[in-house]
């Protein structure tokens, strides 16, 4: 048995976000899931209908009637893990070791003189770059990326199709496509098509995840498995790169500072637990939105985000001090 409140908050994004986000203030809601067994955790919940996630009322709605979707699922696991954290009054940065993060760059426009330089001084080896605005442009700003000496990650977020992205990809100068990590979701996803695109480049999967007959293809036409643990079973996503031998990465779904911190627990735990099969993390996304309280508390230092102060995924006065309203039963 257990019982579950919520409180809504919004994030004020500081930039263009993807191709698809509107320019407008993302809603969510934070989960504090209390247990019969005394234990008390919390997590985050933020869709992304863009990206094909149900609305943030209808899962709210689906809570209410006891119904589970994927995202709900996966919120009160992370808040159980949470919980049993702070029951033993332990951080989730005191079990497991750090792990450094790419840089995202979700606009190119935010790429200035001097800012590669930058990074790379604080310590920065890989940058994430969101695709699908401008590929002209975007282009541009990979053959600088490139001739800083950083490596590459690319995010089609399953915009374009095989035409467009082989055009794209065989348009880039051998010493930019050299420095490619992998290309995340080039097109929607397709077997044969995903299998001619790895001849390219090294292809990631992620919100094309739920796209694949897993029980039916032969092998993975994919490299790496993205794994969000704000929507991602993260055992069965281990279990597939293990099948299949592929790697695997562990990203924020750029929500709430409470989630981001929760995909870095996962990561850091993945990261012991499996080593080089674990890539750079993606979880430094809270500089995306305006700063406010909750984000105010997480320090970085370059590619790494440091404890947090607390038990559990921390933020403990914050989270106790927040208008928490029940979800109601029908």
């Amino acid at each position: 048995m257990i019982k579950i409140f919520f409180h809504p908050y919004f994030l004020k994004p500081m930039t263009v976000l993807n191709a698809v986000a509107k320019p407008t203030a993302r809603q969510g809601v934070l989960l504090r899931v209390e247990w019969s067994d005394g234990h008390v955790g919390y997590a985050d919940l933020h869709p992304w209908p863009e990206l094909g996630d149900l609305s943030l009322a209808e899962q709210l709605e689906d809570l209410r009637l006891g119904r589970m979707t994927t995202q709900i699922e996966q919120s009160i696991w992370l808040a159980r893990r949470d919980a049993v954290l702070r029951k033993q009054r332990k951080n989730v940065f005191d079990v497991v070791e750090k792990i450094r993060n790419n840089f995202l760059l979700s606009n190119y426009q935010d790429l200035k003189p001097g800012f590669l330089d930058e990074l790379k001084k604080e310590g920065f080896t890989t940058v994430k770059v969101k695709m699908g605005q401008d590929l002209q442009q975007e282009a541009a700003a990979l053959t600088h990326i490139a001739a800083a000496g950083l490596r590459i990650r690319l995010d089609f977020n399953a915009l374009g199709s095989w035409q467009i992205f082989e055009k794209f990809m065989t348009g880039l100068a051998p010493s930019v496509r050299a420095l490619i990590d992998y290309v995340e979701d080039p097109f929607p996803f397709d077997f044969h098509a995903w299998n001619e695109a790895r001849k390219l480049c090294k292809i990631a999967l992620d919100n094309q995840y739920d796209k694949v007959p897993w029980g039916k293809i032969p092998s993975a036409p994919f490299d790496v498995i993205v794994i969000k643990p704000a929507k991602t079973d993260v055992d069965k996503a281990v279990g597939y790169c293990q099948k299949w031998n592929l790697k695997l990465t562990v990203t924020s779904y750029m929500d709430h500072p409470v989630g981001v911190i929760h995909a870095l627990g996962v990561a850091m735990d993945l990261k012991k637990q499996h080593g080089d099969m674990v890539l750079e993390a993606g979880c430094l996304t809270h500089r995306l939105f305006q700063m406010d309280s909750f984000s105010a508390e997480i320090g970085t230092q370059g590619p790494y985000i440091l404890k947090t102060k607390g038990v559990g995924v921390g933020f403990d006065s914050l989270l106790e001090a927040l208008p928490w309203q029940p979800v109601q039963s029908p």
